[in-house]
């Protein structure tokens, strides 16, 4: 046999053998890496709008952007709330943690997380303002890194004047911000913030969807509050948390007489609309605290200061609930007439009709509900008065179907728009992708 003719044949073979190989290498380097999103959420515990953040984008995620990788970094959580997460969003990674202005994390596992990470999103809130030190170190730590931030559905209450031009440079470096009211929009245009997507925004309160049916019906069966036969008034108080320390221009831990004023004439007015409620409809009210500190206060300054006729029709909502049970109660209610803005959110989210009587004092963040359409609804509570709240509030339960309408059409406008924000950070991301 010809030498060479074996040696052909013997490489020929030794190809052959090796070729899966190469091909199954190959496949592996040509598969593109599944890219990541580390969430920065779960402001408090305490409160179920800060809770409702959470569930709400992680679902816009997950619908929007399904082959991406989400891990989620909570601030706060209870066991309850992460098991609520962990049933609706299995595949999300958890993680808790500190991290610095260099991108350099207090633990292993959060370190892996920030480091996998192909872009950075800042969940919704209010913490880029003057009332509160920004958290800047979030931004500093993904300049250093090189990591995409998105700043989602957050509002922007002003900064002092000698902070902005330095909050405009490091806005700047944002690769979005979505803000959930258009005064906040204007606000950051006005100080000069040139990131590349600057626009409006909702919530991402907005996406919720997690419910806990049995639990609220169990509930509210045991208060004899029948499914639309009832509406719920949400508190918000000048008065701090029993026992708190801790002071911010909202929260006072000492009030002032002003701010005791103001709590008289809100809750006059809450007990007002009240009053005319239960005596035109015979219908029951659930007291329903967004925030666990307003459960003694609505029933000092609300329920302990009605007509002897009205009380037998009202409920203290006591102890205080998760927002899966929240949300399952809003559903049930003729309409949600909330001081805390995502209440409101919530029940739209449930489908049912809401009225925000808001404070300007309690920031930018109420002209959300003028944004999608829902103007009729929202109210001055300081500057309005209490029949105008009444007169709106009959009107909805006089004509569910056209209430209905407006709720529909509202949410047709945030989901819209969401779905829209979720293909710019697909975007993003795949800028990203190009540039590894």
């Amino acid at each position: 046999m010809n030498p060479t003719c074996l040696l052909n044949r013997r490489s020929l073979l030794m190809l052959l053998a090796v070729t899966p190989l190469l091909v199954c290498s190959f496949s592996q380097a040509a598969e593109p890496r599944q890219k990541t999103i580390l969430m920065r959420s779960g402001w408090q515990t305490v409160n179920i709008g800060d809770i409702g953040h959470t569930p709400g984008t992680l679902r816009y995620l997950e619908t929007y952007l399904p082959d991406v990788k989400v891990i989620l970094w909570l601030h706060k959580t209870t066991p309850e709330i992460t098991a609520m997460l962990q049933q609706r969003f299995p595949k999300v990674q958890i993680v808790q943690g500190k991290l610095n202005a260099r991108g350099k994390a207090n633990n292993p596992e959060f370190q892996q997380a920030f480091d996998e990470a192909d872009l950075f999103l800042y969940n919704s809130g209010m913490h880029f303002n003057q009332f509160w030190p920004p958290p800047n170190y979030i931004i500093e730590a993904c300049t250093v890194t090189k990591k995409p931030l998105v700043l989602y559905g957050q509002s922007f209450d002003g900064f002092a004047p000698e902070d902005e031009a330095k909050m405009s440079e490091l806005l700047s470096r944002a690769a979005a911000i979505y803000t959930r009211d258009v005064e906040s929009f204007y606000y950051l245009r006005k100080i000069g913030v040139t990131a590349p997507s600057l626009a409006f925004g909702p919530d991402g309160c907005f996406g919720i969807d997690v419910r806990d049916d049995a639990k609220a019906s169990d509930w509210l069966k045991a208060h004899d509050l029948k499914p639309k036969e009832f509406i719920t008034v949400t508190l918000r108080s000048n008065t701090p948390k029993i026992g708190a320390k801790k002071s911010t221009s909202m929260n006072p831990a000492n009030p002032s007489k002003e701010d005791l004023a103001q709590n008289e004439l809100w809750t006059k007015k809450l007990r007002e609309v009240i009053t005319d409620w239960v005596r035109k409809t015979g219908k029951k009210v659930l007291l329903a605290p967004e925030v666990d500190k307003e459960i003694v206060h609505a029933q000092q300054m609300i329920l302990d200061k009605l007509p002897a006729d009205v009380k037998p029709y009202v409920v203290n909502r006591d102890p205080f609930w998760n927002v899966d049970e929240a949300a399952s109660t809003y559903a049930q209610a003729i309409a949600v007439v909330s001081m805390e803005p995502h209440s409101c959110i919530i029940s739209l989210a449930m489908g049912t009709p809401t009225m925000h009587l808001a404070s300007p004092r309690h920031g930018l963040k109420r002209w959300m509900f003028r944004d999608i359409g829902l103007s009729e609804w929202l109210f001055d509570i300081d500057a309005d008065p209490a029949d105008q709240f009444t007169r709106a509030l009959l009107k909805i339960d006089a004509k569910p179907e056209l209430a209905q309408s407006k709720v529909n059409r509202a949410m047709h406008t945030v989901n819209t728009r969401s779905k829209e924000m979720m293909g710019e950070i697909k975007e993003i991301l795949d800028q990203q992708k190009s540039a590894d």
